[in-house]
């Protein structure tokens, strides 16, 4: 398969594209709420970063309207109609859905455009991390990260997102990083439907992450699933690949246990022995024995 090697100009649409897709992507439900990130940082290429810089503010107050209209759109979709209501049908679930409020935790959206000094993306990538809301909001799963790496090609850019009618009808979600060579895939099950996340890097950290727990791919599953529940690594050598299992209920592959990496130490603290399991070309993954994934390497497929 062929890589488009250019990337067509960024535009103020893209980025604000991006931060829409990424509400969605981003959304956490309680009971009665879904909360929607409020807190955007956008990474750029440096060239990509020159290029906006100048109308910054505007390009933040633009995103800021955006994000207004998309969260009275959410809000607007979940009350029934009103026949529907004068005939007192729709049930339970109707009733529930009526009540779910989508909610930014913050009073204001905060959204800071930042040059990428590290070279780790190229020019058309738009990289943003979001969080839930300030960090005094611990209760609500404040500090959770989602994160997006989108590659923009010189011949096609995808289209914009489709307005959702709630949590329980959003559409598939897959958390693409399309500028880099996919060396395996993880596919799996989540609450917006299957899902396929492109291992990218040398190790992939996967759980249900947190203020203090980083994971490249957040599972929205059962606590079951740690914060930081286990580590896929590729030998840059051989390109063959391990896991390593750092949760509390361990990982299964194919159906066998494998064994867990952590040790308490003397203070009760966690020590990680560094202990990996082989991981074959295609296996099931298994969280918890709770939540699954199916890994294969991208040749295998």
């Amino acid at each position: 398969m062929s890589q488009s090697t250019g990337a067509r100009p960024i535009t103020g649409d893209d980025i604000l594209s991006e931060l829409l897709r990424n509400v969605e992507a981003g959304a956490f439900k309680v009971r009665y709420t879904t909360l929607v990130p409020c807190v955007f940082n956008v990474y750029l290429h440096a060239e990509d970063y020159e290029q906006i810089r100048p109308i910054s503010s505007f390009l933040r107050d633009e995103a800021k309207k955006a994000l207004d209209e998309r969260l009275a759109a959410l809000n607007r979709t979940r009350s029934m109609p009103s026949i529907t209501k004068w005939l007192g049908l729709g049930g339970a679930a109707a009733s529930e859905k009526k009540r779910m409020e989508f909610k930014a935790l913050n009073p204001e959206w905060t959204i800071d455009f930042h040059r990428d000094d590290e070279d780790r993306l190229r020019k058309g990538d738009i990289e943003i991390y979001s969080e839930l809301g300030s960090s005094e909001q611990e209760d609500f799963g404040a500090g959770a990260k989602t994160t997006f790496i989108t590659r923009r090609g010189a011949e096609q850019a995808p289209p914009p997102p489709e307005p959702v009618a709630g949590p329980d009808s959003s559409p598939t979600v897959t958390i693409a990083r399309t500028d880099r060579r996919a060396f395996a895939y993880l596919r799996y099950q989540g609450p917006a439907g299957s899902s396929t996340f492109p291992v990218t890097r040398d190790q992939t950290v996967i759980g249900r992450g947190g203020k203090a727990f980083w994971v490249d791919l957040k599972i929205e599953g059962p606590a079951d699933v740690s914060r930081e529940h286990c580590r896929i690594r590729r030998d840059p050598a051989t390109g063959r690949f391990t896991i390593k299992d750092v949760s509390q209920y361990g990982v299964t592959v194919n159906g066998e246990r494998i064994p867990s990496s952590l040790e308490r130490g003397p203070a009760g603290d966690k020590i990680d022995r560094g202990v990996e399991a082989p991981l074959p070309d295609q296996a099931r993954i298994g969280l918890a024995d709770v939540f699954f994934l199916d890994f294969a390497i991208a040749d295998s497929e």
